[in-house]
């Protein structure tokens, strides 16, 4: 009898000590009610992903792209509405023929203000056709990208692209004359972001 007493207080102490350390630390749970897994294996904390196997494939294209484009790419994966590799491509190209516009427009702008008849106009006239070309090209990539045609179709597509947009360079360089300060600026930009676009859709996991 006296050993029973014994168990039954000391059952009772244990069970009092529970309680006084879950008054101080709150309930503790072996499985947190808080962490939930969603199909794809990521433990999402109050709706906040802290780990799993979820890979966001617009960081990951943008992660992997050459250096010089990372900073491009990284912009427009941010922007309202991008959340997939086609969304992300489709940005690119858009921006590239923005660019490609607003060049042919600059430079058929100074053809018509250029001397007739001289190596600058031939220059300039060479320019606006490559942005022409450029720009059609770039249609053609968007095409290929609502008709979820094959990366080896959008490589070669953008491929066109970047070649069109040397063609103003290798005018000037034909030439051994330079572009104005703001001409320059405006080809060495849509260089810039056909190439990117380029190197985003040569990354794509599609």
């Amino acid at each position: 009898m006296a050993r029973f007493v014994i168990i039954s207080v000391v059952v009772i102490a244990a069970f009092a000590a529970a309680a006084v350390v879950e008054a101080r630390v709150g309930p503790i749970d072996v499985a947190p009610t808080n962490l939930i897994t969603n199909p794809l294996g990521a433990i999402i904390d109050n709706g906040r992903k802290i780990t799993g196997t979820v890979v966001d494939e617009c960081a990951w294209t943008c992660d992997h792209v050459a250096a010089g484009n990372k900073k491009m790419c990284n912009t427009l994966r941010k922007l309202p509405g991008v959340s997939s590799p086609k969304e992300l491509l489709t940005a690119a190209v858009k921006l590239s023929m923005r660019k490609a516009k607003a060049a042919r427009a600059r430079f058929e702008a100074a053809a018509r203000a250029a001397e007739k008849g001289t190596p600058m106009e031939s220059i300039l006239d060479t320019c606006k056709e490559g942005y022409d070309n450029t720009v059609s090209a770039l249609q053609e990539v968007q095409r290929c990208i609502d008709a979820n045609d094959s990366k080896a179709s959008l490589i070669t597509k953008m491929s066109a692209a970047t070649t069109f947009t040397g063609d103003c360079g290798n005018a000037y360089e034909e030439r051994e004359l330079e572009p104005s300060l703001a001409l320059k600026a405006t080809k060495n930009n849509v260089n810039r972001v056909v190439t990117g676009a380029l190197a985003i859709a040569a990354k794509l996991k599609l």
